[in-house]
C-alpha cells in the first residue's frame, strides 16, 4: 500500500472530530444520522458551519469528488491545500496510485510528465507540518508523506474506500468526502500495472474552491 510518497494521531478523539467524521460517512452512503439528546446538538452545530464552509471539487472523467476540509482536525493543511488549488496547482496533475476497495493517491507535481515509474516521488519545493488529531475513516482524506516522516508531507494525499486504523497515528487527515465516494471507487478499480499505477492516466482536470457547498 502506497499511502506514502516514494521519496514514502496521536489519536486524540474529540466529540466534534467523530461526530465530523461519522456524519461525513453517512452522508456518503445516504443513510441519516442519529438523533439522540446531546449528539443531536453537536450535529446541528456541525451542520451549521458546514453551511458556511468552501467545499475542494475535484473533477475527472469518472465524475466529480467534494471534499469538506476538516478545519478544526489540521486547519494549517486545509488552508495550504486550499492555497495550492487556488493557484492551479492541482489541475492537470493525476491519481498515480490506486488499491481497489482500498484508496487511490494523487497529487504529485512529477504526474504531470509522460514517465509513470517517477510519479509519487515528485518534490514541490515545500511541505506541510504535520497535524494528527482525526482518524482515517471511509472517505478520509489525508496527507502522503515517506514512511515514518511526517515533517516531508507535501502536495500528496490520499483518499480512504474503507476505515483503515493503521493509519492512524501516523497520517495528517484533513477532509472527508461528502459526495463521489461513488467516483472514488471507480477511479480504484481502473486497470493498473503490477505497481498499482493506473495504464491510462486519471487526470484532476480542474481542482477548484466552491463556495457554500449548502
Amino acid at each position: 500500500m502506497q499511502v506514502s510518497s516514494k521519496r514514502g494521531f496521536p489519536y486524540r478523539p474529540t466529540i466534534v472530530f467523530g461526530l465530523l467524521a461519522t456524519l461525513c460517512l453517512w452522508l456518503s452512503c445516504g443513510q441519516a444520522p442519529p438523533r439522540r439528546g446531546m449528539e443531536l446538538a453537536q450535529i446541528r452545530d456541525i451542520e451549521a458551519q458546514k453551511r458556511d464552509r468552501d467545499v475542494i471539487v475535484i473533477d475527472t472523467d469518472f465524475g466529480k469528488i467534494v471534499i469538506l476540509p476538516l478545519k478544526e482536525a489540521a486547519n494549517n493543511t486545509a488552508r495550504e491545500i486550499s492555497n495550492m488549488i487556488k493557484r492551479g496547482f492541482y489541475d492537470g496533475l493525476a491519481f498515480h496510485y490506486v488499491e481497489p476497495g482500498k484508496l487511490i493517491q494523487g497529487g504529485d507535481i512529477n504526474s504531470r510528465d509522460d514517465d509513470p515509474t517517477n510519479d509519487g516521488a515528485g518534490d514541490p519545493g515545500f511541505t506541510i507540518r504535520p497535524e494528527i488529531n482525526a482518524p482515517n475513516l471511509i472517505g478520509s482524506v489525508g496527507l502522503a508523506h515517506p514512511p515514518g516522516e511526517l515533517e516531508k508531507g507535501n502536495s500528496q494525499f490520499y483518499i480512504l474506500l474503507r476505515d483503515m486504523p493503521e493509519l492512524n497515528n501516523r497520517y495528517t487527515v484533513f477532509g472527508a468526502v461528502v459526495d463521489g465516494m461513488s467516483v472514488v471507487k471507480k477511479i480504484s478499480e481502473v486497470p493498473t500495472d503490477s505497481e498499482g499505477r493506473p495504464l491510462e492516466k486519471v487526470l484532476m482536470k480542474q481542482v477548484y474552491i466552491k463556495e457554500r457547498f449548502i
